[in-house]
């Protein structure tokens, strides 16, 4: 009887453990959804546990630049507000303003992209981040952002419009439905940049930060 009652108990010891196991596999293998929000001046931002929230540039932004040599940032502590330029990005002889997505006080800056600017071309979304902003009016100006499928579809509606700006000029490679080349900045005039960064960045007199 007692053989009996120790086998049991190690059956059940073992089925245990592969439940165990199983919830432990499939607790790694679910996807941890990151909500992201993007400002129509082709900023993003991220909340974090903390109550903080990071702050960087969108993919289209990025391609659309080309290789980001370096990078002006706001100092600590510096007041930033939600669609008035925060920072510059630099593209060979191109300096771009870039507004902010969100208002708040700069906590800190990602030493890692300012040592290598080009981390914000490889990854805009992750190790690419710019600065960690201790929002003051996060709720209300969520609002004022895109996010899920609204923001694919606004980014796709940014392609297009993309397409139309150079229509009948070689600065756009037509491939596929459209393939926007490295050097895209490198090709526009003076004139057509200007007019690039005004159309897609919302960079204007109006958002330029005190």
């Amino acid at each position: 009887m007692s053989a009996i009652l120790a086998l049991a108990t190690i059956i059940v010891l073992m089925v245990v453990g592969l439940i165990r196991h199983s919830s432990h596999r499939a607790t790694i293998a679910s996807p941890v959804i990151v909500k992201r929000y993007i400002h129509p001046g082709h900023t993003w931002v991220r909340e974090t546990e903390d109550g903080d929230v990071l702050v960087g540039i969108d993919d289209f932004a990025q391609s659309l630049i080309g290789t980001i040599d370096g990078l002006v940032l706001p100092r600590l502590l510096r007041r930033v507000e939600q669609g008035k330029v925060a920072w510059k990005v630099r593209h060979g002889s191109r300096a771009v303003p870039m507004v902010c997505p969100v208002s708040g006080r700069v906590v800190e800056k990602n030493g890692m992209v300012m040592a290598h600017p080009a981390l914000v071309n490889s990854s805009p979304y992750g190790d690419g981040w710019l600065i960690r902003v201790r929002p003051s009016r996060l709720p209300a100006q969520l609002h004022n952002l895109i996010t899920g499928k609204s923001a694919q579809q606004w980014l796709d509606g940014a392609r297009a419009q993309l397409a139309r700006f150079f229509s009948g000029t070689p600065a756009l490679m037509y491939q596929d439905g459209g393939v926007i080349l490295t050097d895209l900045a490198d090709r526009c005039s003076a004139e057509e940049w200007e007019k690039l960064v005004s159309e897609f960045f919302l960079v204007d007199e109006n958002t330029k930060q005190d």
